[in-house]
């Protein structure tokens, strides 16, 4: 095989260490992972795991973006600029109902958030990872809005925001409650909103559309 430049070197150890990252965090959680337990899993010593990462949060933030980096690239296969908006939520049936599916993966989340509030300078870039959530909702809405020449009635970020509250939300009592709650009770949902949003956007009147500013 071709030996790999420095670069690509850098790249596949990198890469190697998010994938153990994510099996230790998902084994052990946020709190009782260690630096070593990493290093061992991917078969590197602890000095590797310094020389890509400053500590554990770094590590675990990478490992947030690389998620986030997926979901888009996931969703954008499905994602279809000339859909309407309902054949969008539709296209997502049969892929896990929302991003947060795996339980296992959802219980870290959930475990980091708690740490983020407990350290503002962990929540400063937990917040980074949730509106950049956000701004790829509000990406997708307002193309699937123009695209349906349908005219929002709200600003996007906050239409944006209403669906990651949705998400959120839901995917915490399909985990507490599977037999009720559905992780695609999620898509039900969007369902409910798009068509108030429809019938909002038919009713409503620029001026409405003034008294909610967007965020900033």
């Amino acid at each position: 095989m071709p030996r790999l430049s420095r670069a690509e070197s850098v790249l596949r150890t990198r890469a190697a260490l998010l994938t153990a990252a994510e099996e230790v965090f998902a084994d052990k959680g946020f709190a009782e992972a260690t630096l070593d337990d990493i290093a061992d899993r991917a078969g590197f010593s602890r000095g590797a795991v310094y020389a890509n990462f400053a500590n554990k949060t770094e590590l675990f933030l990478a490992l947030l973006d690389d998620w986030l980096q997926l979901e888009i690239d996931s969703r954008l296969r499905l994602h279809d600029p000339s859909y309407t908006p309902q054949q969008d939520i539709d296209a997502l049936a049969g892929h896990g109902g929302n991003r947060f599916a795996d339980s296992k993966r959802f219980l870290l989340l959930i475990e980091f958030r708690l740490y983020a509030l407990r350290h503002p300078e962990v929540a400063q870039r937990l917040r980074d990872y949730d509106r950049a959530s956000t701004d790829w909702f509000a990406a997708v809405i307002e193309e699937v809005a123009v695209a349906s020449e349908i005219p929002l009635p709200a600003p996007v970020h906050q239409i944006a925001l209403l669906v990651l509250a949705l998400e959120h939300g839901i995917a915490t009592l399909a985990h507490t409650d599977p037999e009720r709650v559905p992780h695609e009770a999620f898509l039900d949902s969007l369902t409910l909103l798009n068509r108030a949003l429809t019938a909002l956007a038919q009713t409503d009147t620029p001026q409405d559309r003034k008294r909610l500013p967007e965020p900033e």
